[in-house]
């Protein structure tokens, strides 16, 4: 396993958490591409350590590299900057390319 982000290499289940590029809220969110893998990245820390941490304090940028999406934005169709570059996720965690990069 590796993070996203960073490419930081741990054991399955030690240190990792699954952040959501555009958060449920309070109360949770009823949109079903909320609960889809094109919404999660598995990153290093907790939300105060690691990648993770990094992008709760640093939600300017984060929203700029796509890791943060705002309300109205659909996980699928925003791409985001990963440590294998520019992709889109599709519904089940997988990447595509935006043009100009490899596969």
């Amino acid at each position: 396993m590796a993070c996203e982000r960073c490419g930081t290499q741990r054991a399955p289940w030690t240190g990792w958490s699954v952040h959501h590029r555009r958060p449920a809220g309070m109360g949770g969110d009823r949109r079903p591409e909320t609960v889809t893998a094109a919404n999660g990245l598995l990153l290093c820390g907790s939300g105060i350590t690691g990648c993770h941490g990094w992008v709760e304090s640093n939600r300017t940028e984060s929203y700029d590299l796509g890791l943060l999406l705002r309300r109205h934005q659909v996980p699928t169709a925003e791409p985001v900057l990963l440590r294998r570059g520019l992709v889109l996720l599709d519904v089940d965690g997988n990447y595509i390319p935006t043009e100009g990069q490899a596969a």
